[in-house]
């Protein structure tokens, strides 16, 4: 595992199904590098997590148990990741959201700049999952 790269679950444990009770959840209200920074800040130190992304469109509208749109494999963080690779990451996955599901791409600059209300905004849920790897 690298902290200048992202790393999928599948690259250290070759297997094809993997099911995670009592996955935690973060939100990110803005994709930038501090609310990432802020997210591994949260993490136990020597500890490696699993982490999914789930776009929402408006967190007026989220319920847990809505459809939201997955953005990528499970990857793997710990505390010493590195927040801006996180973070364009997902930024990426979101644009590629964006025009795979016909998007209006404005909907994926969300950030504290262009916003009023924070609840009616889109965002991130971050699912995560304390693992053992050795």
């Amino acid at each position: 595992m690298s902290i200048n790269n992202i790393t999928f679950l599948e690259q250290v444990v070759p297997n094809t199904m993997f099911v995670f009770n009592n996955s935690l959840k973060a939100r990110l209200y803005f994709n930038d590098t501090l609310e990432f920074t802020h997210f591994l800040a949260s993490l136990d130190i020597d500890k490696a997590y699993v982490i999914t992304f789930d776009f929402v469109i408006s967190w007026m509208l989220y319920n847990d148990c809505d459809p939201v749109i997955s953005l990528s494999k499970p990857i793997l963080v710990t505390k010493n990741s590195n927040p801006r690779v996180l973070s364009d990451y997902l930024n990426h996955k979101i644009n590629e959201a964006c025009n795979l599901h016909y998007l209006d791409e404005s909907i994926s600059n969300f950030n504290s700049d262009n916003i009023n209300n924070k609840m009616d905004t889109p965002g991130v849920v971050v699912n995560y999952s304390k693992i053992n790897l050795f």
